[in-house]
């Protein structure tokens, strides 16, 4: 039976994303809030014209195609051996630990920049040469791995 209760967005695998569509969930009186919770397209209360956590595909430059997810805004995360790895930070720079993470990342996997990712439902995409944020200007920048 496919769950269809209210779920922790950081919760989401790769297999709910690839069993079920999901889209945010904003109830004040059971305690969900959107930024918060996602609901499966098995819940009476999911909708097509809510924002969609969708399954994404990378694409590196060799080739290799690995999973992850679009948060139908700007973000999207690939995941990989169990772990996240964000392409978007919002008004946060990321920091050198977390550029040398992501490096070690790429070098360990033979993985490649560039990358597309094309979220499956919507066919968003976006193509990444390194990690991006958006400057104290406003401007999005990114620092190319």
């Amino acid at each position: 039976m496919t769950c269809s209760v209210p779920k922790r967005i950081e919760a989401l695998t790769v297999t709910d994303l690839e069993s079920n569509r999901w889209c945010v969930y904003h109830n004040d009186e059971e305690g969900y809030d959107s930024f918060e919770f996602v609901i499966p397209d098995s819940h009476p209360g999911f909708s097509e014209c809510v924002i969609e956590i969708e399954l994404a595909n990378f694409i590196f430059s060799d080739g290799t195609v690995l999973k992850g997810l679009f948060d139908g805004s700007e973000s999207f995360s690939v995941f990989h051996n169990g772990n996240w790895y964000d392409f978007w930070f919002g008004v946060s720079k990321p920091s050198e630990r977390t550029m040398a993470e992501f490096k070690e990342f790429l070098t360990k996997n033979s993985l490649a920049l560039p990358v597309t990712a094309i979220a499956v439902h919507s066919g968003t995409s976006r193509t990444y040469k390194g990690l991006k944020y958006i400057d104290d200007a406003g401007a999005i920048c990114e620092l190319v791995i």
